[in-house]
């Protein structure tokens, strides 16, 4: 069975077997409700998959507007429905990457992310860095963007202090050893020269690398993998001595959670400052509301941006628009289930 059929078998399984664990026991409105939204879904979602990207953000976003209904129904406590956005876009002329959408009051967004544990924006948020926080979208960037994008982190071992001397010096001051690391980042290779101010301001950028170091010397810590891409080598000292697999596991995933597939990590920037951005989910949330509302209200702009012989966003915006055909229905079922459900990993990414 691949991931796509596992995730529309696990969809479908949701409608019965989330009766008896989640609020839809207790009551026939949630109960009808659900099933209405979870019918919507998965009908605006086939839709989407035979219109063309001119339509499709808006079956997109109230498909998943419709999921997030499913969501609340079933987990959210007290008030569990909306009939607002949350969101609004105070100025669409900008160009794409440039343009910012805003929580207001209290509605969709607000609700199905609190039900689903992500943290809120606060404030106006760039469809550009919304777009490259998505670990998905960050190898294809809008034309112009400059944000921080997510970045591949593959976890490593565990390695005492004593090991590491050929490494480090400071083995004498009673840590009692490192958990190691591999970032993978997708610019060009930095100079020797420039490395460690560019490391100082790289970890600054990542909540998840507070307390990070580089492993090693700043010539043998880099490598280049080919054109514009290359990994480096981290690590922090460790909390405990002799970790063992499942303590490694716990450290990463408190600071790269696994997304979509096992042992697939990756660093998300934060949206503000000193804040975790929010889910994969609702960030593709913000992404396709932003879509959905050019879309509807500004068509001639929208269409102009996928116009595949003029535009040079064009090609990006068709593959956003079907990487959300594929992705959306995964983390909804993650939603549904209030829990990660990693596939097994992918032949190619």
């Amino acid at each position: 069975m691949n991931g796509t059929t596992a995730i529309q078998l696990g969809l479908r399984h949701c409608r019965t077997s989330l009766a008896d664990k989640s609020h839809l026991k207790s009551s026939a409105s949630r109960r009808k409700t659900f099933s209405a939204a979870l019918q919507q879904f998965e009908e605006q979602m086939k839709a989407a998959e035979v219109v063309s990207p001119a339509t499709r953000p808006i079956n997109l976003y109230y498909g998943l507007v419709q999921a997030g209904l499913a969501i609340t129904a079933a987990h959210a406590q007290g008030t569990w429905t909306f009939d607002k956005h949350g969101l609004k876009i105070p100025d669409m002329k900008h160009d794409i990457p440039d343009i910012a959408v805003r929580p207001e009051g209290v509605g969709a967004f607000q609700a199905v992310s609190d039900t689903t544990k992500s943290e809120r924006t606060t404030g106006a948020v760039s469809l550009g860095s919304i777009w490259n926080s998505i670990p998905e979208l960050v190898e294809v960037p809008l034309e112009g963007s400059k944000h921080t994008p997510a970045v591949d982190l593959l976890a490593r071992s565990y390695v005492s202090a004593r090991n590491a001397g050929r490494w480090f010096d400071d083995t004498a001051t009673g840590t009692a050893g490192y958990v190691r690391a591999t970032v993978f980042v997708h610019e060009d290779t930095p100079p020797l020269t420039d490395r460690k101010s560019w490391v100082r301001d790289f970890i600054a950028r990542y909540q998840g690398l507070q307390g990070a170091r580089v492993w090693g010397a700043e010539d043998e810590a880099f490598e280049e993998l080919k054109a514009g891409s290359f990994s480096v080598e981290l690590c922090w000292p460790a909390p405990q001595n002799d970790m063992q697999e499942a303590d490694i596991e716990e450290f990463f995933e408190a600071r790269a959670p696994v997304y979509r597939f096992r042992a697939y990590r990756y660093l998300r920037p934060a949206f503000e400052t000193s804040k975790t951005p929010p889910t994969p989910l609702m960030s593709w949330w913000l992404l396709l509301y932003s879509f959905s509302m050019l879309a509807r209200y500004q068509p001639r702009k929208w269409t102009d941006a996928l116009d595949i012989d003029r535009s040079p966003d064009a090609a990006a915006l068709e593959y956003a628009l079907n990487t959300a055909l594929e992705v959306i229905p995964h983390l909804v079922l993650e939603g549904l289930q209030q829990r990660s459900i990693p596939l097994s990993k992918p032949l190619a990414l």
